[in-house]
């Protein structure tokens, strides 16, 4: 697709909420590629060159922070954003992940408010 504006790389266990990014993110113009949980995540990552990541907190085999600790080096080095998605109630700890470059994201949240941020961020 040639006319597209970017890559989101969405790491998620959530396959109700994979499925209507997927389908707002494409309508919108993006290529979307999918991971269902941490680890399998960070594998992609080896081969993806995505535009920006989106990651879920809490998922099994490894949670978003652990993700998060991971990539944040080499994607941001790289320039990529990072979005992390949360239904967590604010932690103290999101300022630590803020300071080091994420973007948090309050679940539940409009489909059109991350699309929006999206846009902003890669323009």
């Amino acid at each position: 697709m040639s006319d597209s504006k970017g890559t989101i790389f969405i790491i998620d266990d959530d396959l109700a909420l994979q499925t209507v990014l997927e389908y707002a993110l494409r309508a919108a113009g993006y290529e979307v590629v999918l991971a269902p949980d941490g680890q399998e995540g960070l594998n992609r990552l080896e081969t993806l060159a995505p535009n920006l990541v989106i990651s879920d907190i809490m998922m099994p085999n490894m949670d978003g922070v652990e993700v998060f600790q991971r990539i944040k080096e080499r994607l941001q080095d790289d320039g990529i954003p990072i979005i992390i998605m949360t239904a967590l109630n604010r932690k103290p700890w999101f300022a630590d992940l803020e300071a080091e470059g994420a973007v948090i994201l309050q679940k539940p949240f409009e489909v059109e408010r991350l699309i929006d941020m999206i846009n902003v961020t890669l323009s």
